[in-house]
C-alpha cells in the first residue's frame, strides 16, 4: 500500500526570499559563478555569524529560497536565477547567467 501524496504549499515569492536569492547570487559570484552548495550557505552563515538554531533555520531558508528561484512555479513572481549544472540530485549550485568580470 503506498501511502497518499502529500500536498506541498506552493512557493511564494517574498520580500525575505528576494534578499536570501541575493545573497546567494552575491556568494555564488564570488565562486566564479558555480560552488558547492554547503559551501555557499556555510560563507553566509558565517558572513551573518550566525549559530545553532539560527543557522538551521537560515539553511532552511536559503536553501528554500534557492528552490524558488531554480524551478520557479507559473505565478510565483520568482525569477529564474540558478540552476543545478549536474542535474537535480546534484548539490552542485550555480548561476543561471554567465558570470562578467566585474569592470573597474
Amino acid at each position: 500500500m503506498s501511502k497518499p501524496a502529500r500536498s506541498r504549499k506552493p512557493a511564494r515569492l517574498t520580500p525575505a526570499k528576494v534578499r536570501l536569492a541575493a545573497e546567494i547570487r552575491e556568494q555564488l559570484r564570488a565562486q566564479g559563478g558555480a560552488a558547492h552548495r554547503d559551501v555557499v550557505i556555510g560563507r553566509i552563515l558565517q558572513r551573518r555569524g550566525v549559530h545553532g538554531e539560527a543557522a538551521e533555520r537560515t539553511r532552511r531558508a536559503l536553501l528554500s529560497a534557492f528552490e524558488l528561484h531554480a524551478h520557479p512555479e507559473p505565478g510565483s513572481g520568482a525569477p529564474h536565477l540558478f540552476d543545478l549544472p549536474f542535474g537535480p540530485d546534484s548539490y552542485r549550485w550555480a548561476l543561471d547567467e554567465p558570470v562578467r568580470p566585474a569592470v573597474f
